[in-house]
C-alpha cells in the first residue's frame, strides 16, 4: 500500500528473521496470535487489532541468497529502531518472477513491478536485468525499455 494508495493490496509482511523461537517469541509478547483462522494459511501469525494483516517468518537467505546484501534499504523507526528493506530492484525482480507463475489471468504481479519500476527515484538498471532473469521474470515487460544487453 505504500504509495500506491491501495491500488495494490498485500495482506501479508514476510520477515527474514534467525532464531525462530525468538521471533515467536518477541511476537506472541506484543500480542499478536498465531494463526489460525478458517481461510488462511496456518502458519505465521496476525495481530487482533489488525486482523487484516499476516505475518510469516520465511526461512533461508533473501531471495536464496542472490540478493546483494550492500543494496538492503535501511529506514529508521520514530522509536529509535530501523526496519530493512530489500532493494527496490530485488523487489521489482521478486514480483515479476512471480508474474511468470501465477495464474495466467492475473496479473498483479505485474502490475506491482510495473509501479515499482515507475515510483523508484534511482535504480541500477544492470542489477535490475540481472535479478529479474535470476528471478525468471520477463525484462521485456517492464515499461521504459529495460532491454537486455
Amino acid at each position: 500500500m505504500i504509495y500506491t494508495v491501495g491500488t495494490f493490496l498485500s495482506a501479508d509482511f514476510d520477515i527474514v528473521a534467525s532464531a525462530s523461537d525468538s521471533f515467536d517469541a518477541a511476537l506472541i509478547a506484543e500480542g499478536f496470535r498465531r494463526e489460525e483462522r478458517t481461510g488462511h494459511l496456518m502458519v505465521g501469525f496476525y495481530h487482533p487489532n489488525h486482523p487484516e494483516y499476516g505475518f510469516q517468518q520465511v526461512s533461508g537467505q533473501l531471495f536464496d541468497g542472490r540478493s546483494d546484501r550492500k543494496r538492503l534499504v535501511i529506514l529508521p523507526t520514530s522509536g529509535g529502531g530501523a526496519i530493512t528493506l530489500p532493494s527496490i530492484e530485488d523487489m521489482i525482480a521478486d514480483r515479476l518472477g512471480q508474474h511468470t507463475i501465477a495464474s495466467k489471468t492475473d496479473d498483479s504481479r505485474l502490475q506491482q513491478a510495473i509501479w515499482l519500476f515507475r515510483l523508484a527515484e534511482q535504480m541500477d538498471r544492470d542489477y535490475l536485468l540481472k535479478r529479474v532473469i535470476e528471478e525468471g521474470g520477463d525484462p521485456d515487460l517492464l515499461p521504459f525499455g529495460v532491454a537486455r544487453s
